[in-house]
């Protein structure tokens, strides 16, 4: 078994550059052959201490990749590279009319329900949302990689608050589309 180093950080693990775009394919790709190679069952007739190796390192691909794979969780791991704690990420000033804007688009999701034709109104707001997303993402990009972290963070926490509403919006959409 090949070893591992376990304190390569997910990017080093990946052969993939330090940065917030990423090719998706080039790391799916990675995942994986890495997975094939280091997969527990491939070592299933090993000892006892390769059997252990080989379900850590799968369990250091898995973890690498789910952090890898979406953007705010990529988001968060490249700060806290950049040696940001989480409350410090967390603790990141927003500007009032972001949180205007937020309270205006929850304002909207939660008078969908009463609209005609809420599925349509709906599909208007996600698409605004996801829109305002891709513009942070590349904030967040521009700021992480010109080494401005606070304001990478500051970016990082409204893709958060917009990735929280998303989520309620699919949760809306599900609903909508079962009732």
């Amino acid at each position: 078994m090949a070893l591992l180093d376990f304190q390569r950080n997910y990017y080093q693990l990946f052969d993939l550059p330090q940065e917030f775009l990423l090719d998706q394919a080039q790391l799916g790709a990675r995942y994986r052959q890495l997975q094939m190679e280091l997969h527990p069952d491939r070592y299933a007739s090993a000892s006892a201490h390769e059997q252990r190796l080989a379900v850590q390192y799968s369990a250091l691909v898995n973890a690498a990749y789910t952090a890898l794979r979406k953007p705010l969780d990529r988001a968060v791991y490249l700060l806290e590279l950049a040696g940001m704690g989480s409350e410090e990420i967390s603790g990141q000033q927003v500007d009032g009319g972001f949180l205007i804007a937020q309270m205006e688009l929850r304002e909207k999701l939660e008078s969908m329900t009463s609209m005609v034709d809420p599925q349509t109104a709906l599909d208007h707001l996600i698409t605004e949302i996801g829109e305002d997303v891709i513009e942070l993402q590349g904030a967040f990009s521009v700021a992480y990689s010109a080494g401005e972290f606070p304001k990478a963070a500051a970016a990082c926490v409204k893709m958060q608050y917009l990735d929280k509403l998303l989520l309620e919006a699919e949760i809306l959409e599900t609903s909508l589309l079962d009732g």
